[in-house]
């Protein structure tokens, strides 16, 4: 089942170019689709470009909102927290499951 989970993440350091790598080779090798957003500013985790200049901008203690859609969300969320455990700290805002012949408006 398609599920939309949002996580509220505080950088608690710079994030590294490696790490930034490791999520977009992530997204890209499991067909994951990951947003990053902030400050009306929204990069797609399989650009790795678009990527890149999202946390050139990004400082300490800057919060930024994860969204995660795709078929299990939370094991994406725990390996992404893994990857990043010393840089972030996170919190759940917000989990959705989507039911097929189902409509959601906003």
């Amino acid at each position: 089942m398609s599920e939309l989970s949002s996580y509220k993440i505080q950088l608690n350091q710079n994030i590294h170019t490696q790490d930034i790598v490791k999520i977009h080779h992530y997204a890209v090798k499991n067909d994951v689709n990951m947003y990053l957003y902030r400050d009306h500013l929204i990069a797609d985790t399989k650009n790795l470009p678009k990527l890149l200049s999202f946390f050139l901008l990004c400082r300490k203690n800057q919060s930024l909102v994860l969204i995660i859609d795709g078929q299990d969300a939370k094991e994406v969320y725990h390996t992404i927290s893994q990857l990043l455990n010393k840089s972030i700290k996170v919190e759940l805002r917000k989990e959705n499951i989507m039911e097929k012949d189902k409509t959601v408006l906003i």
